[in-house]
């Protein structure tokens, strides 16, 4: 029900603005957009739907399987005269979660951007859980920070992109709408894409980050398949084995990631590269690694994964129109270290079949199998995903 309050309040809130133009055009292909025809505004509303299903075969841990919806999402995007914005709330749970909230225009040769946002780190992290190949992302983009409150600027020269950033730890809707401050961090990203012809492109890039914080939240996680929280893997903590922590001790985590990706007609590589270092005060540095490697590949016809320069990252295939649809399937490694507990390493295996109705509607089919070797834990998954976006 929140989902349709929300979206029936944004849908008033544009037709408001909407009416403040002296003519106004409405395009429903596959989206809806109001455009005032002067171009002074334009506003497109989104929505996503991913509603998931998870078998676990446990091992040594347990983990539940169920079925639950992962997004439900609806916002706003468009622009007021030089302005751009977007506006996004994701309703899965019973806390109404922001997603993105920003303001945007051209400046000079790139582009301002202010609020809420994804921040410029990791390939696939960059690109949208709508067009991700797997149902999860990588063990190499859980590892880093998703969407934070910042300013940013990011643009293109030639084959080559740059974005940077500065951010609080903190997403906007927790803080419950007042000033808070976890700690900052800051990011910069070069990647450069030296062929883009027809179907065919090779992307090469890195990123950097820093972040300051306290030892509490100077934490990285992660779950060895789909959304169990039961037996996560620790890939660092600088607060690990410390009782005596004073309460103004602080950490820097620093991480470097290498980006690859290839497209050529239905075929579509993608690897990852992330090292690491948490430094905690008065304490021993702990270094972590990740990466991951897949390859997907269209087994129909239709439109193949394009890449898109101007953020450096892939979209969706699209079946041809009056088609059966489009299938992929895809194959993915990786793996996760924590260099200052030995044995501490996380290896998972994933394969993907996915089906593409349209060009709005998505049905992917998981099996991942997970080892942990610090605790034994071998568990196995089969996940299914029905999507809808628009």
């Amino acid at each position: 029900m929140k989902f349709f309050i929300r979206g029936g309040a944004l849908g008033i809130a544009l037709l408001a603005l909407s009416g403040t133009a002296q003519a106004v055009s409405i395009n429903t292909d596959g989206r809806l957009v109001i455009s005032a025809e002067d171009g002074t505004f334009s506003a497109r509303i989104s929505g996503r739907l991913h509603a998931d299903a998870n078998l676990y075969d446990s091992d040594r841990v347990e983990h539940d399987s169920g079925a639950f919806v992962r997004r439900a999402r609806i916002g706003v995007m468009g622009h007021i005269r030089n302005w751009d914005y977007e506006v996004t709330f994701d309703n899965a749970t019973d806390e109404s979660d922001l997603k993105d909230a920003f303001v945007a225009r051209q400046l000079g040769p790139g582009r301002l951007i202010v609020g809420q946002f994804k921040q410029f780190q990791g390939f696939e992290e960059i690109t949208s859980s709508n067009d991700i190949v797997f149902i999860e992302r990588s063990h190499v983009s859980n590892s880093m920070i998703a969407r934070a409150l910042g300013v940013g600027y990011h643009g293109t020269r030639g084959f080559m992109g740059y974005a940077l950033s500065g951010y609080n730890l903190r997403e906007a809707s927790d803080g419950g709408a007042r000033a808070v401050d976890d700690g900052v961090g800051g990011v910069l990203r070069l990647y450069a894409a030296p062929i883009q012809r027809d179907r065919t492109a090779l992307h090469l890039g890195f990123s950097f980050s820093r972040e300051v914080s306290d030892l509490g939240g100077t934490r990285g996680r992660l779950r060895p398949l789909g959304r169990s929280d039961e037996g996560r893997f620790t890939l660092f903590d600088a607060s690990s084995g410390r009782d005596d922590v004073a309460e103004d001790a602080r950490a820097t985590v620093d991480r470097l990631n290498m980006e690859l990706a290839a497209l050529h007609g239905p075929v579509a590589f993608e690897a990852e590269w992330l090292v690491g270092s948490a430094e905690p005060d008065d304490a021993p540095d702990q270094d972590f690694s990740a990466y991951h490697a897949q390859l997907s590949y269209a087994l129909t016809g239709g439109s193949p994964r394009r890449y898109d320069l101007g953020e450096g990252r892939t979209k969706n295939l699209r079946p041809s129109t009056g088609s059966i649809g489009a299938f992929e399937v895809a194959l993915r490694y990786q793996f996760a270290e924590n260099e200052a507990v030995p044995g501490a390493e996380l290896t998972t295996v994933d394969t993907a079949l996915n089906y593409y109705p349209n060009r709005n509607v998505r049905f992917m089919l998981n099996y991942s199998m997970a080892e942990n070797a610090l605790t034994g834990d071998e568990p196995n998954l089969l996940s299914f995903r029905a999507q809808v976006a628009f």
